[in-house]
């Protein structure tokens, strides 16, 4: 499995809390669990020598290129789901000669996860965080 969460938070696996967000029959919330276990599991079937290391800010699922306690963070995705409506929202880091200032980033959304794909890949690619990966370079070439 090439999506494995950070160290920090090493206690229970991604999936595990992402099943803790799927709202019971009587909650009038947003599912915000389903859809993002299906992000994962995207992931997972994308990548099969990648190795990316998340970590979970609330309901926000943060890519990293490594398991170092002093990285930061490439990606930035969220889901939810409410009723028929679904939506995929990413975010990744522009690098350092292309920003205009620190912490710019691009963003995007997606209501089928066909899209989505790309999109992670693209934001993956564009975010220089896996510079020189093959895998990555292979999967850009084919959605080019």
């Amino acid at each position: 499995m090439p999506l494995v969460r950070r160290f920090e938070q090493k206690k229970h696996t991604l999936e595990e809390f992402y099943n803790e967000l799927i709202p019971k029959p009587d909650d009038q919330m947003e599912d915000t669990g389903t859809p993002m276990l299906e992000v994962l599991e995207l992931i997972n079937t994308i990548f099969m020598e990648t190795v990316l290391y998340g970590l979970t800010s609330h309901a926000s699922l943060l890519l990293f290129n490594n398991d170092d306690k002093d990285s930061d963070y490439y990606i930035v995705i969220n889901a939810f789901k409410s009723n028929n409506y679904c939506e995929y929202r990413i975010e990744y880091v522009i690098p350092g000669n292309n920003r205009p200032w620190k912490g710019a980033t691009v963003n995007g959304r997606s209501r089928t996860l066909d899209e989505f794909e790309k999109m992670i890949i693209i934001s993956m690619y564009n975010s220089k965080g896996w510079k020189n990966n093959i895998e990555l370079e292979n999967l850009y070439q084919r959605i080019k």
